[in-house]
């Protein structure tokens, strides 16, 4: 019996042993560094918001300024439109000179109705730099006769406007460009008046020539509120182009 005994005690003590063995072979946690490898990987403060950004920088992301404004008056010479016929500027006479004033197209209406050709005007605005490096003055508020027209946003329309949809035969009678000298579509022997993006005209620009026949899928662009056009003529915004029986998405 008592030799018995002994042989328990002997496993007893063989296996707490092993036990007592594998858990020192264990691997243990690292100890925390002391000093200054401690303070680089402890938490850190907050970092101060940056500064404004230096000279040279990207523009886009600098902080926005205030705009200087400056008031001019003279006399109504003519309406200007651009390139989607859209009156959207003033030729005015100041002293020796011509300015040309610009406004949104969707304040066409209130400005055209009180700022006609002759009448005496105060506008004010700011001054910029055009597509071409030219300078042009940029309306903020006019004033005729006493009554005041203030640069709003357009107002929406209560109303959802169906786009009608379009599809023409005919021949390229004329290119049409942006203010940067960029085809940005064509106008129809049919009259109407197609808008692409300059880069699908750059793609284009071996086939899109004066005479070709086309054929134009898309949707004419309702008129807008508030604007006035220098001529009737029919937007189309192009879906799909076909040339010499090549169709092409227009994206």
């Amino acid at each position: 019996m008592k030799e018995q005994l002994n042989k328990v005690w002997m496993t007893a003590v063989l296996v707490t042993g092993f036990y007592v063995a594998e858990a020192q072979q264990l691997p243990q946690p690292p100890k925390a560094p002391d000093g200054p490898e401690m303070l680089a990987r402890g938490p850190q403060p907050p970092r101060p918001p940056k500064g404004p950004l230096e000279p040279g920088m990207d523009k886009d992301k600098a902080p926005k300024e205030a705009v200087k404004l400056t008031t001019l008056k003279g006399t109504v010479v003519n309406p200007i439109a651009n390139d989607r016929f859209e009156y959207n500027g003033l030729l005015v006479k100041t002293g020796s000179a011509n300015t040309q004033v610009l406004f949104p197209p969707h304040l066409g209406e209130q400005i055209l109705a009180k700022a006609k050709e002759g009448a005496a005007v105060t506008i004010t605005g700011f001054e910029r730099k055009n597509p071409e490096g030219k300078p042009e003055f940029r309306l903020v508020s006019l004033n005729v006769n006493g009554t005041t027209v203030t640069d709003t946003p357009p107002v929406a329309p209560q109303t959802t406007v169906a786009h009608e949809q379009k599809s023409i035969r005919a021949k390229i009678k004329e290119l049409n460009y942006s203010p940067k000298k960029e085809v940005n579509g064509f106008t129809l022997s049919s009259g109407e008046r197609v808008n692409i993006p300059p880069h699908v005209a750059k793609q284009l620009s071996s086939q899109l020539k004066t005479g070709t026949e086309v054929i134009v899928n898309g949707f004419a662009e309702p008129k807008r509120p508030g604007v006035v056009y220098s001529q009737n003529v029919t937007m189309i915004a192009a879906q799909t182009i076909s040339i010499n029986g090549q169709a092409y998405l227009v994206k």
